[in-house]
């Protein structure tokens, strides 16, 4: 089969498609649409963004019907060619999404391309109408300048493709493998100092699984003017979204960017490799409930960083400095309190890519950091690592692509570690169950001489009485054990604090707040008395001499 994909208008953002595929006599052919991507595991509709379908043969139009919502289904009269044409409006720009304008065409295939029922495996090609000085970035082979091939369905739609006149390639080599980065967008780093930093975390993970089933790799990257943070893994490549790009000068922009860049390396194994059995073969017309967010994410957020430690890149105060965000994230929300980072997992198709209601879950990229570097360091405790539960992952699940589950995430750490019981309690209360990670990460903290102490929060409004605010006033959090939990809402917009109009950057004073709010429409006034404790407050990491402990974690 055909797809051949133009630009009528890349002002409007249609992208016009058409599919050619040859029908046998009588063949009833089902269209099923993606309706969700790997990586990000909600239903997103991109049947939502196509509009003008039709089938044609012979340029004569053949009947079709719709099914469900991303179902198309039609059956050829006689045998033959059949082109389906239809347009997709690409104006999502992250790094799951597509993107037309007149710089570039950005392609994820997962958003627009068909999946055909029983015919899955048969080869696809992918032709492009271009401008003459358009350069194409992505894993696909390529079959000439602007055609590419694709193995079946899947290997498709998990290649996405930039095309614009604005691209500039690298490259590095190690042990036989190409990496190439690719970068749309204007560049405001040193390349050749920024490859070397790259070979140095590659090679780190490259010697920790001693294996990489691939002779290329590419780093896909949209470099944009405004704010972005984004990356998605996929089987031969990533694309990383990131702005302003002009903020990468500065060393704490590019922490982010080799963060996500070694988080998305890692994932080459770890979830494009050694995949939940829910996920093995993906099927995109439906959710695929998975319980293992901590391994898929939890894990890979970890490891992403603690790379980045043992090639250098990262110092350890640099580390901690990235902890101590995590640790505030994690802390600063009591959805920890009410569901298990195993319930928010599963959840991930209800509401796990937005804010959702109060406290309600965790994240399972930050919580499961957190809890991958507590398991981490028990494991060192035992003269093994979490990483060499994940080299076994991958040996009998990600090698073999027969998928795993959680319990047989806990089954290697019981075979590493070698106290069933202490690792059984473990799961029982920081992943299947809803207890404090804070006091063994701390004794684990200890054991590498590094000290972790709670200091108040600087903004007294959200230090003494658990309010946090905008800038203008609006109430954007609360915290559950404070005082005004019992008569704050969120959404209320505080007017005045003792009767003078309100400052984000003054400290209120005294032992009680008389505050003057905007709820909803309504004028009212509150006084909140302060309980004194230290609402949300920060967190300080602070290393004393090194240990052998810590140096076995570090190298």
């Amino acid at each position: 089969m055909e797809y051949l994909i133009y630009r009528n208008n890349p002002a409007d953002q249609f992208i016009q498609i058409q599919l050619t595929l040859k029908c046998n006599a009588a063949e009833t052919v089902r269209l099923q649409l993606p309706s969700w991507r790997p990586g990000r595991y909600e239903i997103t509709n991109y049947a939502q963004k196509i509009r003008r379908f039709s089938i044609l043969s012979n340029d004569q139009k053949v009947d079709w019907k719709k099914i469900t919502k991303d179902l198309w289904t039609f059956t050829a009269p006689k045998a033959g060619k059949y082109t389906v044409k239809y347009e997709y409006h690409a104006s999502q720009m992250d790094a799951g999404g597509s993107w037309s304008d007149d710089e570039q065409l950005y392609l994820n295939f997962i958003n627009f391309c068909f999946e055909l029922k029983g015919r899955e495996d048969e080869p696809v090609s992918i032709e492009l109408k271009l401008p003459a000085e358009y350069l194409t970035a992505t894993a696909l082979p390529k079959i000439n300048k602007n055609t590419f091939a694709a193995e079946n369905f899947q290997h498709l739609v998990d290649s996405p493709l930039i095309a614009s006149g604005n691209i500039q390639q690298y490259s590095y080599r190690l042990e036989d493998i190409n990496f190439h980065l690719w970068f749309r967008g204007e560049i405001h780093f040193d390349v050749p100092e920024l490859i070397s930093k790259f070979e140095a975390f590659t090679q780190k993970q490259l010697d920790a699984y001693g294996d990489f089933p691939a002779r290329d790799y590419h780093f896909l990257y949209q470099l944009l003017p405004y704010k972005h943070y984004h990356g998605v893994e996929h089987q031969f490549s990533t694309v990383i979204t990131f702005g302003p790009a002009n903020t990468l000068a500065q060393k704490e922009n590019m922490d982010e960017f080799m963060g996500v860049s070694s988080h998305e390396l890692y994932h080459f194994w770890n979830v494009c490799r050694i995949r939940p059995k829910e996920l093995l073969p993906y099927d995109f017309s439906q959710e695929a409930y998975i319980d293992t967010g901590i391994v898929a994410e939890g894990v890979t957020t970890y490891m992403g960083d603690l790379f980045l430690l043992k090639s250098g890149y990262f110092s350890l105060e640099d580390f901690l400095s990235n902890m101590e965000k995590q640790l505030e994230r994690e802390f600063h929300s009591l959805g920890w309190t009410n569901q298990s980072i195993k319930e928010s997992s599963f959840d991930l198709w209800l509401d796990g890519y937005k804010q959702g209601i109060p406290e309600k879950k965790v994240s399972i990229y930050n919580r499961g950091a957190l809890i991958s570097m507590c398991l981490d360091l028990l494991l060192i405790d035992k003269g093994t690592s979490l990483h060499q539960v994940m080299k076994e992952m991958w040996k009998k699940f990600g090698k073999t692509s027969i998928g795993y589950t959680l319990e047989d995430y806990k089954n290697t750490i019981i075979w590493l570690y070698e106290d069933e019981e202490k690792v059984n309690t473990f799961f029982k209360q920081y992943i299947l169950g809803t207890e404090d990670i804070l006091p063994p990460l701390i004794d684990q903290l200890e054991s590498l001489n590094i000290t972790l102490e709670t200091v108040n929060n600087t903004n007294l409004l959200t230090s003494n009485w658990g309010a946090k605010t905008h800038e203008d006033g609006t109430i954007t959090k609360i915290h559950p054990h404070s005082a005004a939990f019992q008569q704050l809402m969120i959404g209320d917009i505080i007017l005045e604090i003792n009767e003078q109009p309100f400052d984000h950057e003054s400290l209120p004073k005294g032992e009680n707040l008389m505050l003057k709010i905007n709820r909803y429409g309504r004028i009212l006034t509150l006084q909140i008395e302060s309980y004194g404790e230290n609402y949300y407050p920060k967190y300080e990491l602070t290393p004393r001499e090194s240990n052998r402990k810590r140096t076995i974690w570090m190298s």
